[in-house]
């Protein structure tokens, strides 16, 4: 494995129960690993030499006491887009021949912050995932333990039976409805999160949004010469650099450069990948919000949701089981049986449905100490009925 991706193995794991959606997990899980990942590459230099490598005429000033000073201060090419756009040799793209003015400079001060700007996003996309792990605590996965296999597992007695049903049927309203409310918190949080990064590129790249689009149209309609033209006023491969020190006779001397920015050859790529991936995680984000929405105000889809994957299971069984329950119990059914075997499942809610039909819920109470009392009721959950 390369170096730079070492870091990234010990969380590329496959999860066996998963308490998150498809969506999530292209918010929190690949959106995450593909900037981490864009992020090491960028650090890994010996796969892309120097970020900067600055030359200059005279011999007056070292090679590497230019680099440094170009890389600490900035470079800068020419903002005049009539220039830009009619030229068509790489180094007249970036540099204009001979002196720019100040007002027509355009420079390059994001580049060596490209690698935190991108570890920046992917902390702020993890934020979501973060919270619900601590708020979510592994109660999915304790329901859940040894249930999820094709194969019905042994551990599916009749006491884990009954003791599961018991949990289920057991009204902790309060409970369930923040559990629901607090995965709907981090839905709409991970909306909030493209807005925000894409925000974010905007201010640092200077209008990235309008003007990187035409350097990705070009690109995707396999126009490279106008890709390159596009793509260099925003990440230029060559700029200039002034170097201005004080002479033997006391008077300001100025020394012009011209610098290689290497890193911006991966740097058009990542962001341009970028650019189509913020805006379709957009469309799918506001897509799964109107989703939530509708959940959350039809009971009969929130039925056919449950149902739909256990069939043959009526929809009738699925709406016995929930009788009198809220909508937070819907939601710890639905979380359950995305994850365990379907036949368990179906064996889950027909139970349930039996309780409930012959109307012997008992009510349990919160014990001392906040834990659920999950003894059952002999007369309740009778063989028959569990």
């Amino acid at each position: 494995m390369l170096e730079f991706a070492r870091p990234l193995q010990s969380i590329l794991r496959i999860k066996q129960i998963n308490s998150t959606d498809l969506v999530w997990r292209l918010h929190c899980r690949a959106t995450v690993y593909l900037l981490l990942l864009a992020s090491l590459l960028l650090s890994a230099r010996q796969y892309f030499g120097n970020p900067i490598d600055c030359v200059i005429g005279g011999g007056t000033v070292p090679a590497s006491t230019m680099n440094e000073f170009c890389w600490i201060m900035g470079t800068y090419i020419s903002s005049d887009p009539n220039f830009v756009l009619d030229s068509t040799d790489l180094v007249n793209i970036n540099a204009k021949i001979g002196h720019i003015p100040e007002s027509e400079r355009s420079y390059q001060k994001y580049y060596q912050w490209v690698v935190f700007i991108l570890a920046l996003q992917a902390a702020i996309f993890s934020l979501p995932n973060f919270l619900w792990k601590a708020w979510e605590g592994g109660r999915l996965q304790s329901l859940c333990d040894g249930l999820t296999t094709p194969l019905v597992s042994d551990q599916w007695e009749q006491s884990r039976k009954k003791k599961l049903v018991a949990h289920l049927v057991a009204e902790f309203p309060r409970l369930h409805r923040t559990y629901l409310l607090r995965y709907c918190f981090c839905t709409l949080l991970n909306f909030c999160n493209v807005l925000m990064n894409i925000f974010l590129v905007n201010v640092i790249f200077s209008g990235f949004w309008a003007n990187y689009h035409p350097a990705v149209t070009a690109l995707l309609s396999f126009d490279f010469p106008s890709w390159n033209r596009y793509n260099s006023q925003m990440f230029p491969k060559i700029a200039k650099c002034d170097f201005h020190f004080i002479g033997p006779s006391g008077s300001k001397q100025n020394r012009d450069g011209l610098c290689l920015l290497s890193l911006n050859v991966v740097n058009e790529k990542i962001f341009a990948f970028l650019w189509v991936w913020f805006l379709m995680l957009l469309v799918i984000s506001a897509l799964n919000l109107l989703y939530w929405v509708v959940v959350l105000c039809s009971k009969s889809f929130r039925l056919w949701l449950l149902a739909a994957p256990l069939y043959p299971i009526q929809s009738a069984v699925v709406s016995q089981a929930l009788h009198g329950q809220g909508i937070g119990k819907w939601f710890l059914l639905h979380q359950l049986c995305r994850n365990l075997n379907p036949i368990i499942s179906r064996e889950l809610l027909q139970s349930m449905s039996k309780v409930s039909k012959n109307n012997r819920r008992k009510t349990y109470q919160m014990r001392k100490g906040g834990e659920p009392d999950f003894y059952t009721d002999p007369e309740v959950f009778t063989e028959e009925h569990v």
